[in-house]
């Protein structure tokens, strides 16, 4: 379909991220995720959605929970934009603590018309604290 490489290489800089900011974080795993995100778009962006999800990463199988989608919007090219999103919780019923003891990945999709543009991958390190307490870490892909 059009997800073939040549066409994932023609939107790769259609945005540049400019910050990240993750609220709260070093948390537990279940509580709300505020992301807000700073970036430049080089080209316009007329229906712009965000998609956030949360893959959870066992050693089997990756399991992919939906958090939040952004209302519609729209970006010009060569502005510099920012985003904000909002998701009450990961919801993990059905899941194990040690499935969820892992790196997993806060993703970040901005589709413009159902045409995925790109997705912002947050990297989650998600420790036991405090008895059996899973604690979420979520890394800014800047911070690297």
């Amino acid at each position: 379909g059009r997800t073939d490489f040549a066409m994932a290489d023609a939107t790769e800089d259609a945005v540049e991220l400019k910050s990240v900011s993750i609220e709260p974080n070093d948390c537990p795993l279940g509580e709300r995720m505020c992301i807000k995100m700073g970036f430049k778009t080089n080209r316009a962006v007329n229906k712009a959605v965000w998609d956030m999800k949360y893959m959870v990463d066992m050693a089997s199988k990756r399991k992919v929970i939906q958090l939040a989608t952004s209302a519609e919007t729209s970006y010009a090219a060569g502005a510099v934009s920012s985003m904000e999103i909002e998701s009450a919780g990961i919801d993990t019923a059905g899941f194990k603590p040690h499935q969820l003891a892992n790196a997993g990945l806060v993703m970040l999709t901005l589709s413009d018309g159902g045409e995925e543009l790109l997705t912002v991958n947050l990297v989650t390190q998600v420790t036991k604290k405090e008895g059996d307490t899973l604690y979420r870490t979520v890394y800014s892909p800047l911070d690297e």
